[in-house]
């Protein structure tokens, strides 16, 4: 077969659900740093504990939807896993409102705000209509774009939000900087009022508002059309071809699974791990001198995002091994060179001068990352049987979002040891050892699949 028919496509509706979602969980890749310039009692251990707290979270309830299986995916799933956001936005509102911040309640709200990361998993596979497996990872790249837009959101627009006090008298007292911050407008001197609260504010009139227009396009669909059984009206009811799918137990005795299962945690682990992390990395990158992490490390998940669809059309012209193979070596490369930068930057008088090269070389690992993440999808859907491909995306995108447990706790490593170059070293090794393994594996000529 040519074609493969998948789950539910994913509507206006649900995609705005999605974002907000998103938007939520990488709040707390802005909030750390936020919190690092009003407050001096928080340690750099804590801040990268409060990020692998949140993507402990959305780990675990990724791990969840995917027992759910296609319940999961629906739409009204998503519209209620959604209004349940509100119980971490309206925690951090209430937090971020007092004087006194404790730091276990951040970790409960951090763990709870992954549930807005874990919905990311209906957009895998995503896809309503039959695909032509040539234009597959095209497809799959798009759909995972909505998410993305998500965490471009995230670290704009709330650090842009915070230094403005939009709520007049029924503000709370605003947090003063005693460092240099920042937002995508520029730099924010020290004794420069933040209001962070309004970050849990605006997350709630955001799920607010979009769980009440999707309760009033309910209420249309109603008055038209009785619906199924499913949750779906008639017209949108999502079209199953095989009433018996295969159990994960089944999919993960194919090895196929697991070497793919390694290349996206390579892949996409390594493009949320940094869009969580690349913030509070500048910050300790740049703590002494005038650059803001906020001003800059937005580019580089927004160029992760657009590089999707390109790494889909690269892979669907080229073949998903070789265009896997290349990013990998690109991501160590720039990993060495990171590296190099750390070094150097410790042991120099003037360490300002490497913030920007530093900055390129990560802006070139999310472009990798971003396009290998898409070379990944391509692969999977020639090496894994058609039958088996929605429920084994599912279990790689959830088993990769461990990128935003790990990075965070190897991040803190970086910090806290004398020669931080280590950590990304490591990282550099992981990633020759995954091109080793593509190019042996599928990029031999008697390989069981040659360039898949």
């Amino acid at each position: 077969m040519n074609t493969i028919r998948l789950s539910p496509t994913i509507d206006k509706l649900t995609a705005i659900n999605l974002i907000v979602g998103m938007t939520l969980w990488l709040s707390w890749s802005v909030l750390v740093v936020q919190l690092h310039a009003v407050t001096v009692h928080l340690s750099y251990a804590q801040l990268y504990s409060l990020l692998a707290a949140a993507g402990s979270g959305a780990c675990v309830f990724q791990f969840v939807f995917l027992w759910l299986g296609e319940r999961s995916m629906h739409k009204r799933f998503i519209q209620v896993g959604s209004v349940l956001l509100l119980i971490p936005a309206i925690g951090l509102t209430w937090q971020l409102s007092v004087e006194e911040i404790a730091i276990e309640q951040l970790y409960v709200l951090a763990f709870l705000s992954g549930l807005g990361g874990a919905q990311f998993i209906a957009l895998q596979p995503a896809a309503g209509a039959r695909i032509e497996k040539s234009s597959l990872g095209w497809v799959l790249a798009v759909n995972a774009g909505i998410g993305g837009v998500g965490i471009v959101l995230a670290q704009t627009l709330l650090p842009l939000l915070s230094g403005i006090n939009w709520l007049g008298d029924w503000a709370a007292s605003p947090w003063l900087t005693h460092q240099t911050s920042g937002d995508i407008v520029g730099v924010l001197p020290p004794s420069t009022p933040l209001w962070l609260a309004n970050t849990g504010w605006l997350l709630v009139v955001a799920v607010i508002a979009t769980s009440l227009y999707s309760l009033g396009q309910r209420c249309a669909r109603g008055a038209q059309a009785m619906p199924s059984p499913s949750g779906h009206p008639p017209s949108a009811e999502p079209v199953v071809t095989n009433t018996q799918p295969p159990m994960l137990g089944r999919i993960l005795k194919n090895r196929h699974t697991w070497l793919m299962t390694l290349f996206y945690v390579m892949a996409f682990g390594s493009f949320i791990g940094f869009a969580m992390t690349l913030p509070l990395s500048l910050e300790t990158f740049s703590a002494n001198y005038t650059p803001s992490a906020l001003t800059y490390a937005w580019i580089g998940p927004l160029l992760g995002v657009l590089a999707r669809p390109f790494g889909g059309w690269l892979a669907d012209q080229y073949g998903g091994a070789k265009v896997l193979v290349v990013c990998a070596l690109v991501m160590a490369m720039a990993c060495l060179s990171a590296a190099y930068m750390t070094a150097a930057a410790l042991q120099s008088r003037v360490p300002e001068e490497w913030f920007l090269p530093y900055l390129l070389v990560f802006l070139v690992i999310f472009i990798a990352a971003g396009t290998a993440s898409s070379a990944v999808f391509k692969t999977a859907s020639v090496v894994l049987p058609l039958e088996q491909l929605p429920l084994a995306l599912r279990w790689l995108t959830a088993v990769a979002t461990a990128g935003a447990i790990y990075i965070p706790a190897l991040w803190y490593i970086n910090v806290s040891q004398a020669h931080g170059a280590n950590t990304l070293v490591a990282f550099a090794l992981f990633y020759v050892l995954c091109a080793a393994l593509v190019s042996w594996v599928y990029l031999r000529r008697r390989s069981e699949f040659y360039n898949p």
